[in-house]
């Protein structure tokens, strides 16, 4: 079995050996859904399903048909948002509009931590999710990324110039480094804030913080709680479903 999570801006993949993730080495570019990369893996594998999450339906999923059929003769079984699902349930007015990945990654979080769980995805959009011990999703919070953010900076004014976010120390003495102390700031503060929520909210709840995304490291020494990192957590999520199938 093939798990693939198609990304706002990246393409992974794993397979599930025996109950366990085995990730693929490769990670691929949605903007040029390129699968060759895969060739290698994929010629020593006997794989019978693939199993995947996409954000939208664009060429990078028609090409990765094109790819599973030519090299296994498989479809794609592409999973969508339900409103029920083995105990976990989304408070959205539309499950069919949730993302698939913030409602796989809510999913898996709850599983394995067996407790109240905000899952933090630091992706191109920053999205939180919250679920209750008992499997209630019950909704969450979207804004942008860090890199979303830096982005709009650079191209929406005429004098501010960055290559990429990264760690500053004490206030910054240069552009590059304002920018990025501000992104992460931003990104901070929406996290703080809905801690503060949560603990007004659901005062009698552990509530355990996951995070994931390709930010989540930058942003994880900037926060003074527990939370642990899961990069594979969309994936996992995958795992979870496939497991009811």
């Amino acid at each position: 079995m093939l798990l693939i999570d198609i990304g706002n801006s990246r393409i992974k993949a794993a397979e599930w050996r025996a109950g366990q993730l085995v990730g693929w080495p490769t990670l691929l570019s949605r903007e040029q859904p390129d699968f060759s990369p895969w060739n290698d893996c994929a010629a020593e594998r006997a794989v019978e399903r693939v199993i995947v999450s996409c954000v939208g339906a664009d060429a990078a999923l028609e090409s990765l048909r094109r790819f599973a059929f030519r090299t296994w003769g498989t479809t794609l079984e592409l999973v969508r948002p339900r409103r029920m699902f083995a105990g976990f349930e989304t408070a959205y007015r539309e499950p069919q509009k949730l993302g698939v990945d913030r409602w796989l990654a809510a999913l898996a979080a709850w599983r394995e931590e067996e407790e109240a769980v905000c899952v933090v995805d630091l992706g191109t959009a920053l999205t939180v999710d919250v679920v209750t011990r008992s499997g209630q999703h019950l909704g969450g919070l979207i804004a942008p990324g860090l890199e979303l953010m830096r982005h709009s900076l650079t191209r929406g004014t005429a004098h501010l110039s960055s290559t990429g976010i990264g760690q500053v120390t004490g206030f910054a003495d240069n552009t590059q480094d304002a920018i990025s102390l501000g992104c992460i700031s931003a990104v901070v503060g929406v996290l703080l804030s809905t801690r503060r929520r949560l603990a007004a909210e659901m005062s009698d709840a552990e509530i355990r913080w996951v995070l994931t995304g390709g930010g989540a490291e930058v942003i994880a020494p900037h926060l003074d709680w527990p939370c642990r990192y899961d990069p594979e957590l969309v994936l996992r999520g995958l795992m979870c479903f496939a497991g009811e199938q």
